[in-house]
């Protein structure tokens, strides 16, 4: 496997540790132990260093793995994006749903091994890879269980929140197990300790500004809204925004579906936008274009210039990744 930073990854690297950032991502603790020994940092980084570490994943296996394997398959975009964030290419990737961002432009260099949902598990034996890497979609047991037959180790690293204010947390934990495993820790913590500072100042000026925050997704015309206790809960449980009064369900992949008349009811603040077709490669009228009619348009968000479409990427497809988060930084933020 290549291992590249790119001066991009350098530069943010190098920014966030002069920022001297200490934000919520510098509580965490990556969930690694060294083999046969205490689960303290420093029996971590004697383990390291001595070449094994023994890692904990999502589906809480115990897993032992030398550090820097070398040849990797990543079923999961956010861990793809993650180990790029660290300046780590991987050799084997599932297909992509739609276009990727340009962070990710290195990645065509890698072999396609079938999709999230159905990874080709004889192209994987094939590469004969140290290391194959789960999350999210492709994160079952059962996915778990079959590659565990044409790879020698496997990891599930989704980023499984019960109460959405856990999920920075847990995408923090993530980033440390693959720094502790990359010999990337010191970037791992910095990237996420300065994340953490921005999250911590958007939150303080979102709740200082009393801003009513709704989020929905369009979806081939339909249009579904999500709550605080939803996938995207960061909204509110992260970023400070408040909630609308609207009574919306927490479970569910597409949120409520609602009407036109639903928005000038409970009159956002803020409207955030995730156009899914556009996420996943599909042609379909644009998400913008479906809201903008009379009664989303009555909005105080939309009076307010406040109507934000949120990147399907990283909200949507590669939600765990360092670079992601950034991006729902940057996207919140335009609507402060």
């Amino acid at each position: 496997m290549i291992q590249s930073r790119s001066a991009t990854t350098i530069a943010a690297v190098a920014a966030i540790v002069t920022l001297g950032a200490c934000g919520d991502g510098g509580s965490t603790t990556a969930s690694t132990t060294s083999t046969g020994s205490s689960s303290s940092s420093s029996a971590s980084s004697s383990a390291a260093a001595a070449g094994t570490i023994s890692i904990t994943d999502s589906q809480n296996r115990t897993v032992n793995l030398a550090t820097n394997p070398e040849t990797v398959i990543a079923l999961d975009w956010s861990a793809v994006r993650t180990l790029n964030d660290l300046g780590i290419e991987v050799d084997g990737v599932a297909q992509s749903p739609g276009g990727l961002p340009d962070d990710l432009s290195a990645t065509s260099k890698a072999k396609v091994v079938g999709t999230v949902f159905e990874p080709d598990y004889e192209a994987i034996e094939a590469m004969d890879p140290d290391l194959v890497i789960v999350g999210s979609r492709s994160g079952t047991p059962e996915v778990v269980a079959e590659l565990e037959k044409v790879a020698p180790v496997v990891l599930d690293m989704s980023v499984r929140a019960e109460d959405p204010a856990q999920t920075f947390e847990l995408t923090s934990q993530r980033v440390a197990q693959f720094g502790e495993i990359f010999g990337k820790s010191t970037e791992a913590k910095a990237l996420m300790d300065g994340i953490g500072t921005q999250i911590e100042q958007v939150r303080t000026k979102a709740a200082a500004s009393g801003t009513t925050a709704m989020v929905v997704q369009v979806s081939d015309g339909t249009v579904g809204a999500y709550g605080p206790g939803s996938r995207f809960g960061a909204v509110w449980a992260d970023f400070g925004f408040h909630p609308t009064s609207a009574p919306l369900k927490d479970e569910g992949g597409h949120g409520d579906e609602v009407t036109q008349e639903f928005f000038l009811q409970y009159d956002p603040g803020a409207i955030f936008v995730l156009d899914r077709a556009k996420a996943i490669g599909e042609k379909q009228t644009p998400a913008l274009q479906v809201l903008d009619n009379g009664l989303v348009n009555a909005t105080t968000a939309a009076k307010d210039k406040k109507i934000v479409e949120i990147d399907g990427f990283s909200w949507y497809l590669a939600s765990s990744a360092p670079s992601s988060w950034q991006q729902m930084v940057d996207d919140v933020s335009k609507a402060l």
